[in-house]
């Protein structure tokens, strides 16, 4: 066996040795360890949480802007008239009370009050898309 390959083993059997040690750490073991390095895991927790929930946004949003560029490019839809950003919140609002227990509701469309106008505009036009928004 030649040097490199001597090293090579050497380094495996470490990193076989520091598996099995994490492998066989209790849930507390790890905790512990996890709080001393980084602090609260609860902390961390909550802040993975939101960068997921933002992530997820991100992705919802841009898949809303593809398919109704893809549906606009096909003429799918008629577009929504433009209406006072109050009446359009008033009306995104009635269209998730009403669909309050519907899972296929995303959790942007549950926090209204956090949406910016431009994104109320564009949940209602995806809203008028799928035939869920009344007309006067």
């Amino acid at each position: 066996m030649t040097e490199p390959e001597n090293k090579k083993a050497g380094l495996d059997r470490l990193k076989q040795a520091m598996v099995d040690d994490i492998l066989n750490a209790s849930d507390e073991e790890i905790l512990a360890q996890f709080t001393e390095d980084f602090g609260s895991p609860e902390a961390n927790a909550a802040r993975m949480r939101a960068r997921f929930e933002g992530a997820v946004l991100l992705v919802n949003k841009d898949r809303l802007r593809a398919a109704r560029a893809g549906a606009a490019e096909r003429g799918l839809f008629e577009p929504v008239p433009a209406i006072p950003i109050a009446e359009a919140r008033e009306r995104l609002r009635e269209v998730m009370a009403a669909h309050a227990n519907d899972t296929t509701f995303t959790l942007a469309a549950r926090k209204e009050s956090e949406l910016t106008d431009a994104d109320v505009m564009e949940l209602l036009a995806a809203i008028n898309e799928l035939g869920l928004l009344k007309r006067d």
